[in-house]
């Protein structure tokens, strides 16, 4: 019975990640890659990266609009069903 459920629930997920690969794949190309490759700083990006470390700075910033978006929006829902004012 647990082995049923099992295959089920890899098969859900396998097709979840179908469909999202799907999805990503439909998306256009960054429109900012071009600017990028074509600016004049391109060449010293790979050098900057080694004094500012641009990935940790993007995680950072993701982590943080994600709680702000999740404390506004969960003070939205308490003012919507009167909790706080």
């Amino acid at each position: 019975m647990l082995d049923i459920v099992v295959t089920i629930l890899n098969d859900l997920i396998r097709g979840l990640g179908a469909i999202l690969g799907f999805l990503i794949s439909v998306l256009p190309n960054s429109p900012f890659q071009s600017i990028i490759d074509s600016s004049v700083v391109s060449d010293y990006l790979g050098g900057l990266a080694w004094v500012i470390p641009f990935p940790a700075l993007l995680s950072v910033f993701t982590a943080w609009a994600g709680c702000m978006a999740l404390y506004y929006l969960y003070s939205i829902v308490l003012r919507w069903v009167k909790a706080i004012e």
